[in-house]
């Protein structure tokens, strides 16, 4: 095997550790990612299903048809390819997906419960429309896969979605962006679970959603001051 493509490798094991290192994912650590080869219809995908210890070299590289193509990967993780697949397909802009257990997001899961944008934090991630619910098909089937892609087409703005009775699934423009987006989702629900006991968490109207994002546009396109 060769280690083609060594930077997209190295980011991906720097996402999964990140996750782990501040806590965004179950106690066993399982989880799966992958990043799109540019200009290309393949990834890389770890093959291991955990983020302990992972190195460069334990990602493999298939087709977005799930075609092995270099590199070996266990039966644990080859029955998840079409789930990654799935969001690069429907989603062409993305460049990386991630998939965890992370306990409060995985909570809203086994609950059947949506997550809705009560978090200023997804807001500013591009998730005004929180983060909608799949319904449960058996882990990487065709059932799951379906469901996946119809609750990515009932919410435009998003960056993840979650897995009924299983977990999370995020994705950015990249890993760093991926890893970042299972966080905000892990925080969002956090505190939605702890807002119960307080009466619930209250959604963001709409106008005000518009208004979060047309703020933050306007410091973006500022840019970085200096004296």
């Amino acid at each position: 095997m060769t280690l083609g493509h060594l930077a997209l490798r190295q980011a991906v094991v720097d996402g999964a550790n990140m996750l782990v290192r501040v806590g965004a994912i179950s106690m066993s650590h399982h989880g799966n990612f992958s990043v799109r080869v540019p200009n290309t219809n393949t990834i890389l995908l770890t093959a291991t299903s955990s983020f302990d210890s992972l190195n460069p070299e334990n990602l493999a590289l298939l087709d977005l048809d799930g075609r092995l193509l270099e590199g070996e990967i266990n039966p644990t993780n080859a029955e998840i390819v079409h789930m990654h697949a799935v969001v690069y397909k429907q989603r062409p802009e993305t460049g990386a997906v991630v998939h965890t257990h992370s306990t409060y997001a995985t909570s809203f899961a086994l609950a059947g419960r949506s997550l809705s944008c009560s978090y200023e934090a997804l807001v500013r991630a591009d998730m005004t429309d929180g983060v909608p619910l799949a319904p449960y098909g058996p882990r990487g089937s065709a059932a799951s896969v379906d469901n996946i892609a119809a609750a990515l087409n009932s919410a435009t703005n998003t960056k993840a979605v979650l897995l009924e009775n299983h977990g999370v699934l995020a994705f950015g423009a990249d890993p760093g962006s991926a890893a970042r987006a299972n966080l905000i989702v892990e925080e969002a629900a956090q505190m939605a679970i702890f807002a119960e006991v307080l009466g619930g968490a209250k959604e963001i109207p709409a106008h005000l959603l518009k208004a979060t994002v047309a703020r933050r546009d306007e410091f973006a396109r500022a840019g970085t001051k200096r004296t």
